[in-house]
């Protein structure tokens, strides 16, 4: 089967209800979880800031490939921006970035099951993939939250 503007959407949406269901059964002592020891410990409550960002970030990414933009930016500094990002969103309550991530879930499968064949082929810049079709960025968005998911679930 291809990947259709609406299997893409259907995915994102799946996916974002399996992320909404781990977060949601997390205990109040889980959520302080470390889950990355880096220079900034990460937490469980700073990879869910961190999948906000990225949900924000992703969306404004395939937003302007579809558009005929160029994606982000050949000197983009991925880990700067999830660092700033996720020291911005740290200090919100966990359940106003679950009702965020959700709504900007939401309305990123919606914007994706808009699109017709020629947007998801059109080429950009995707910070991690570089140069690739809109389809694959799409494809990263719900891909890079499931991995950070599985290394979550072995630090429970």
């Amino acid at each position: 089967m291809t990947d259709t503007p609406q299997s893409l959407a259907d995915r994102l949406r799946d996916e974002g209800i399996r992320v909404m269901d781990f977060f949601n059964t997390l205990s109040p002592e889980q959520w302080e979880i470390q889950v990355y020891k880096q220079d900034d410990d990460w937490t469980l409550h700073h990879l869910l800031a961190h999948f906000v960002s990225a949900e924000i970030g992703r969306k404004e990414l395939i937003i302007n490939v579809s558009s005929g933009g160029k994606g982000a930016p050949l000197d983009f500094d991925i880990d700067r921006y999830n660092k700033q990002e996720v020291d911005k969103l740290s200090g919100e309550q966990n359940s106003y970035l679950l009702e965020l991530f959700s709504s900007e879930r939401s309305n990123l499968a919606s914007f994706v099951s808009s699109l017709d064949h020629e947007e998801l082929e059109r080429i950009g810049n995707d910070p991690f993939l570089g140069a690739v079709p809109l389809i694959e960025m799409i494809k990263l968005t719900y891909r890079h939250l499931q991995i950070h998911l599985r290394e979550a679930r072995r630090c429970l």
